[in-house]
């Protein structure tokens, strides 16, 4: 790996924020990983546990990890986790932990055998197990790093990164604990999770939003849906709204007076745009519960619709609406800030209001 050099400045910069934070809110940041290390090393560090796992144990683990936060209802994400079946689920998670493989072949393995179970899901897991070793992965932690300098063109650009990238990333994240270190401010990062805390501290502090330039369809089609569910919308995954015609995701809510409404998303990186319109049109047609549906995509994509869909006619024009990518992830951020301060302050009780 070529060397990498941290902006000292940068880091002089921030840190007697993250200090003060450390000493205030930060202090829930710290009780809620030695909560989750306890959980961890009874239930899955201990290979006789893990063998006798349960439903009830992954459910609390949803509770638990911070990649689930943005989620409200977890019977979701556990239904969905269960369809890989509880023995794989034992089984990939006994060799991410306990096997010999490389830490990229055991990476990939879980992404590929467990529901649900992403790269920040499965990195925040092993970096419980060893501190010293394993890296948290979010756009989060992407952002904090190229605060601190590290080029764009060293880091994954994607959401679910594969086994390898997040290898490199261990790698690079060592590489800045060692570099911060160096520096007196640095005494309290003392391994990667610390590095993590002053990472997402960074990217709640400097919010400087980067453009996306491509993005992974199914990473998306997640995303509209943990929006959906901490807005308090029922979500559902690929939705067959009538033969031959499928939708991306759709968001409903069950309102006394007026039944079911529904708001149906459709996610385009690229291919026909004859096709997704066409396919659009059905979706309105064949299901009136949908008051709207809505195409995410990137800017350039959505003004090409835009231009299309201009064309047609005036009813079908105003139930379509566009939803940028970067909006999206913009947007999730916000939800996710907004949830911790109110968590925080105690104001309301989360759980019963998203």
């Amino acid at each position: 790996m070529n060397k990498i050099r941290i902006q000292i400045n940068k880091f002089q910069e921030i840190i007697p924020k993250f200090e003060s934070f450390l000493k205030t809110e930060g202090q829930k940041w710290q009780k809620e990983r030695i909560d989750k290390d306890e959980f961890l090393q009874t239930y899955f560090f201990n290979e006789e546990a893990l063998n006798s796992l349960e439903e009830g144990t992954l459910r609390e683990l949803l509770q638990k990890l911070w990649a689930f936060a943005g989620w409200t209802n977890k019977d979701y994400l556990l239904e969905e986790m269960l369809k890989s079946g509880l023995e794989t689920i034992k089984q990939a998670f006994h060799i991410l932990l306990f096997s010999n493989k490389s830490v990229a072949e055991r990476f990939d393995h879980v992404k590929q055998n467990i529901r649900m179970m992403g790269a920040t899901g499965i990195s925040e897991i092993l970096s419980h197990f060893s501190k010293k070793d394993y890296p948290i992965w979010s756009r989060r932690v992407r952002d904090g790093l190229i605060y601190l300098g590290i080029s764009e063109d060293k880091l994954p650009k994607a959401a679910q990164i594969s086994g390898s990238q997040y290898e490199s990333l261990c790698e690079i994240a060592k590489e800045v604990l060692n570099q911060l270190q160096t520096q007196r401010q640095a005494s309290r990062i003392d391994d990667l999770f610390g590095l993590d805390f002053l990472l997402f501290f960074i990217s709640i502090e400097k919010p400087e939003q980067i453009p996306i330039k491509d993005f992974e369809h199914d990473v998306v089609v997640e995303q509209v849906l943990e929006l959906g569910d901490g807005l308090g919308f029922e979500v559902e995954k690929e939705v067959n709204v009538a033969r031959g015609c499928r939708i991306d995701a759709l968001w409903r809510s069950r309102i006394a007076n007026l039944g079911v409404i529904s708001y149906a998303f459709e996610v385009h990186r690229r291919g026909s745009r004859d096709s997704a319109i066409l396919n659009l049109q059905k979706i309105i047609k064949q299901d009136p519960s949908i008051q709207k549906v809505i195409l995410v995509s990137s800017v350039e994509e959505l003004e090409a619709f835009r231009l299309e869909i201009s064309f047609l006619g005036e009813d079908f024009r105003n139930a379509v609406g566009y939803f940028h990518v970067e909006d999206l992830q913009h947007t999730l951020s916000h939800l996710e800030l907004l949830k911790s301060i109110l968590k925080n302050v105690g104001l309301l009780d989360i759980k019963k209001v998203f």
